[in-house]
């Protein structure tokens, strides 16, 4: 699934747009951001989201619950018509990710705030930010700095980009990895 984040020309509220499987075009409307400790500045909460939970395979975070067709008060479908039931169904979603948004929440904030503090091979204090969630199986050094520098270079990618202008990722945990555009 491509996601496009759209810079604006003026003030910070971005807006990413994706298509679903079902061929919607689908908008989330953001304003937050994450410091991550890039010289360019931070990046956009929403791309830290898809790049945290690519690099640490979170399948019920954010956008994996959108990529099942889940969707969230700040979510537009721009084009396309959804299905029969599609409501009840995206909130089935939603409710079915459980603590995996909570999870996935926790764990960009933890991971932003590991590489903004330069300590992202510190697995130790880094595991406790999680609260009793934990860590996701399978978390060591490698993947932690994998993860921040993500974030970094998401953040770089984002300071380049023009106003008026797109960062484009794709959410790929099923198939051979990131493909950027």
């Amino acid at each position: 699934m491509l996601v496009t984040f759209h810079k604006p020309d003026s003030g910070t509220r971005y807006r990413a747009t994706d298509r679903t499987a079902d061929g919607l075009l689908v908008e989330l409307d953001g304003g937050g951001y994450n410091k991550v400790g890039a010289r360019e500045g931070p990046v956009p909460h929403d791309l830290a989201h898809l790049l945290v939970e690519r690099e640490l395979q979170l399948d019920q975070g954010l956008w994996g619950v959108l990529e099942r067709g889940g969707m969230f008060d700040h979510c537009l479908v721009l084009e396309g018509r959804r299905k029969p039931h599609a409501d009840r169904r995206a909130l089935e979603i939603v409710r079915a990710a459980g603590t995996g948004l909570a999870h996935a929440e926790l764990l960009v904030r933890a991971v932003s705030d590991a590489a903004l503090e330069r300590r992202l091979r510190d697995v130790s204090t880094f595991v406790p930010l999680l609260g009793d969630l934990g860590a996701p199986p399978g978390l060591d050094a490698d993947r932690l700095e994998r993860a921040g520098r993500a974030l970094q270079a998401g953040a770089a990618r984002w300071a380049a980009t023009p106003p008026n202008a797109t960062v484009a990722e794709e959410w790929n945990l099923r198939g051979s990895g990131p493909r950027r555009r």
